[in-house]
């Protein structure tokens, strides 16, 4: 395949992250913002994105967004939820993506299904690839001994525990993975707004969620794996729960990515781009006061 790829986006603690690309099929938008109250208490941003996307006859993308969950026991979770976009998106990218490309695969979609082993094979891999990359820097830049009664040692990779989002975008298939909170969007042409089924964690009340760092994490992978139809999404976004905590309910939140959606159509990506780093951060400001991180691809096509 002729394709033209483009450097990951990333955004962690050293910087903040607002672009956009026209190169492919999908038109991407990001930006990630410290918390309202991260900004007032010095603290960083614990919010990491990522996204990659090639041109050619079959446009194709990835997005990926995590929540590291700060507080006390997280000392390192910024670090980890960088490294749980960077692993994803490689493992997508590098072992994914190319059996997604393989015709003769998707003609045999149980087959298909089987190689990918979306229960099992994909969590445990994803899993895998993120703690080996924290044990590895753990490793080169040794925690801080904590023997006191009020914080005793506690388990290296829940220093670094995160979220995870993920978007696979092909004219096939996508593929979406969530593991904790969070919330993945889908809008129609039309402004019809929904979730991809199989998603939803009952395990997920209050502030409580489920996180890469949570023993045999690879059990909390959620995976929905959808063919496209006649009517496939027109727009895609991923974002970390201090996006959705800033509104009063689901129903004002799910508005949020119908009306960037019709400013897109109107306005053009750019237009969204320039702004959403501010209107991140107002959203912060007036609501949940965390951080917010959000990825949004559009489908070109449907602009025209």
């Amino acid at each position: 395949m002729e394709s033209t790829l483009l450097p990951a986006q990333v955004s962690s603690k050293y910087r903040t992250s607002c672009s956009t690309t026209n190169a492919c099929g999908w038109q991407i938008v990001s930006a990630s913002v410290p918390g309202a109250i991260h900004v007032r208490s010095g603290a960083p941003n614990q919010d990491a994105l990522s996204w990659w996307s090639a041109e050619g006859e079959r446009p194709l993308a990835v997005l990926c967004v995590a929540d590291g969950h700060g507080g006390s026991e997280y000392t390192r979770s910024d670090i980890g939820a960088r490294f749980a976009v960077e692993q994803t998106q490689m493992l997508l990218v590098s072992e994914v993506l190319p059996w997604i490309l393989n015709d003769s695969a998707l003609m045999d979609l149980a087959r298909f299904k089987r190689h990918l082993d979306l229960d099992q094979r994909l969590p445990k891999e994803l899993v895998k690839r993120w703690l080996a990359s924290i044990y590895e820097h753990a490793t080169d830049h040794p925690l801080p001994e904590s023997r006191t009664s009020a914080q005793p040692d506690i388990p290296v990779e829940r220093r670094y525990g995160s979220t995870l989002l993920a978007a696979l975008l092909t004219p096939k298939l996508h593929l979406y993975i969530q593991l904790g909170d969070g919330d993945i969007l889908t809008v129609s042409e039309e402004g019809e707004v929904t979730r991809p089924p199989s998603l939803a964690d009952s395990r997920l009340i209050a502030n409580y969620t489920t996180s890469l760092s949570s023993k045999n994490a690879w059990r909390f992978v959620r995976i929905h794996f959808q063919q496209i139809d006649r009517r496939p999404p027109a727009l895609v976004m991923l974002a970390t729960d201090g996006y959705a905590n800033s509104f009063v309910d689901n129903t004002a939140f799910e508005h949020v990515a119908k009306d960037i959606y019709g400013t897109i159509r109107q306005d053009g990506s750019s237009a969204v781009a320039s702004q959403l780093q501010g209107w991140l951060a107002e959203t912060s400001e007036a609501g949940s006061g965390d951080d917010i991180s959000v990825v949004i691809a559009t489908d070109a096509s449907r602009l025209r």
